[in-house]
């Protein structure tokens, strides 16, 4: 049997922690022991205590989870802590957490009690309570969808805002029921990117477009906002499908001729410097052809200029079944049209002769007239002005400018031929027009 030294030392330490210890008997609930911190609690000392009754001692949350403990501790369950913070008697504003063990002995079991202090964390927990609930409420009044992922004790998300059955057609149970549900929703190169994050193999950015599968078959690009939290993964999505929409349109009007399709200026030089980079490492030649149409003004200012863009239209379309699908065919700008194609290509041969055989038919346009309108066509190539793009270009306007003025020279004003399409064989009227010099 341990003497009296022993149990003097062992007060002493239990005095020196500023846990509260209370040991007491069941059922009566008598007070057989207590140390100096849950004394002072009372402004009393310990050996006051001793004798009374434990009960009468806390508040009426304290008594509430007093009952609750003991109506769980017993031999099979001999240590049991209590999971609600418990108002602190005499000490408003303060919480205490209590850990009981449950003692039998030959006089009937006691229960030794253990309490700390923990306000500030009870504080910090209520806190945090408030925060979430408000952020919840935000969260569910979004028009945003709002969702947090946790990759244990299994991958799921434990919560997805209201808004997703808005973008998505389905509720936030069919993706926090089971996170299969939100991979299949994903097209499958969207799937792969976030199962790779999953494994870890690759992480996902902080911001990416993922698209999605509407519940009617659709397809929703959502911006996803991604950021790591303590235990998991947070964010926003936002459907953007008909920005993006709007931006791939601006992204092609950016690079393409609006009324014809075709490679604009910007886009045309970006090509050119990709081909001459191309073929120069290869040592191949690249050729310009620089085509300006020779009777577009008189057509425009005649017919106007809806008679003008079908002209311009026409022409493009002409241009573009002469060329292989890896030349360049672009409108730099009025009736100024340019290829870029590789001249020693058979594919390519006779480019020039090619082109005024495709321009050299009359064009429909409105009112049922057909006008004539062919070409000033230069070429300049790489082995005479060498592998600049800009000189390039330049050469080959220079020789359409020459080609132009011999045909001023041959025709000195311009003509247009007229189909009228009320009768049976068409009679054509020439229409000519004095050109500016």
């Amino acid at each position: 049997m341990p003497d009296q030294q022993y149990y003097r030392r062992l007060e002493e330490v239990l005095d020196a922690l500023p846990e509260r210890v209370v040991r007491y008997r069941v059922p009566d609930l008598t007070i057989v022991y207590c140390n100096a911190s849950w004394a002072a609690w009372y402004n009393l000392a310990p050996e006051v205590v001793l004798g009374r009754k434990l009960d009468e001692f806390l508040s009426d949350d304290g008594k509430a989870g007093l009952a609750a403990q003991l109506a769980r501790l017993d031999s099979d369950h001999p240590v049991l802590a209590d999971p609600v913070a418990r108002v602190a008697p005499n000490r408003p504003g303060h919480w205490v957490d209590w850990v009981d063990s449950y003692l039998p002995n030959e006089e009937g079991a006691e229960i030794l009690a253990v309490g700390r202090d923990v306000t500030a964390r009870h504080l910090a927990e209520v806190r945090l309570a408030e925060s979430e609930a408000r952020f919840r409420e935000l969260a569910d009044k979004s028009s945003d969808v709002l969702w947090h992922f946790v990759p244990e004790p299994y991958p799921h998300l434990d919560y997805v805002s209201p808004s997703v059955e808005q973008m998505l057609g389905r509720p936030p149970s069919f993706f926090t029921d089971d996170f299969e549900n939100f991979l299949s929703s994903l097209t499958a190169e969207h799937r792969a990117l976030i199962e790779n994050a999953l494994t870890g193999e690759r992480p996902l950015p902080d911001r990416l477009d993922l698209r999605c599968i509407h519940a009617d078959g659709s397809v929703v690009i959502g911006d996803f906002d991604v950021r790591t939290v303590s235990g998991g993964v947070q964010g926003v999505a936002r459907d953007v499908t008909e920005l993006r929409r709007l931006q791939e349109s601006l992204e092609a009007l950016a690079l393409r001729d609006p009324l014809t399709g075709l490679a604009n200026r910007r886009l045309f030089k970006e090509l050119l410097d990709a081909d001459l980079a191309r073929t120069q490492r290869s040592g191949q030649p690249l050729a310009v052809a620089y085509i300006d149409l020779d009777d577009f003004k008189n057509i425009n200012d005649t017919y106007g200029h809806e008679s003008g863009d079908a002209v311009l239209c026409e022409t493009a379309r002409r241009l573009r079944e002469v060329v292989r699908g890896a030349d360049v065919v672009a409108r730099l700008g009025g009736d100024e049209f340019v290829i870029v194609y590789e001249p020693t290509d058979p594919s390519a041969d006779r480019m020039v002769q090619r082109i005024n055989v495709a321009l050299s038919t009359p064009i429909d346009i409105p009112n049922g007239i057909a006008v004539y309108c062919p070409a000033s066509i230069g070429v300049a190539d790489t082995r005479t002005v060498g592998y600049d793009g800009a000189r390039l270009l330049a050469s080959a306007d220079s020789a359409m400018y020459e080609i132009k003025r011999a045909h001023h020279r041959i025709t000195p004003t311009g003509s247009i031929l007229i189909t009228t399409p009320t009768r049976r064989r068409p009679s054509i009227v020439r229409e000519s027009f004095g050109k500016q010099p």
